[in-house]
């Protein structure tokens, strides 16, 4: 086996292992927030939270019930966020704002959404 071949098997090997780790990773996160839904959607049954302006979890009573889930999602949420907006060669605020349209476009009637200049609704 020549070096340009080891060094060509090595760069392979790298470039597998980056792909593997992503891909554990983004099981992860979704495997993390299928178990946080339950929680995220009895709080928004209740009013308690809504989607932000910005993609975000948020709160919208000063009820801070399961302060930790919504901490923890909205985490999840920024890492997905900074990996589409990598991936889409954009900005994160970019990611965030169609995000946030795209959830206020989906909540459910009874749910808060918060519009562009800060204002809940209730849809």
């Amino acid at each position: 086996m020549t070096i340009r071949n080891i060094f060509k098997l090595h760069i392979l090997i790298i470039v597998c292992l980056v792909v593997s780790s992503q891909l554990a990773l983004a099981a992860g996160i979704k495997e993390r927030m299928k178990q946080r839904l339950p929680v995220i959607a009895d709080l928004k049954a209740k009013g308690i939270i809504g989607e932000d302006n910005k993609g975000y979890l948020g709160f919208i009573t000063d009820t801070r019930a399961q302060e930790g889930v919504i901490a923890a999602d909205n985490k999840d949420r920024k890492m997905i966020y900074t990996h589409f907006a990598k991936q889409q060669n954009t900005s994160l605020e970019v990611v965030e704002k169609v995000q946030a349209k795209r959830k206020a476009e989906r909540a459910k009637p009874g749910e808060f959404f918060q519009n562009p200049d800060g204002s809940w609704h209730k849809k």
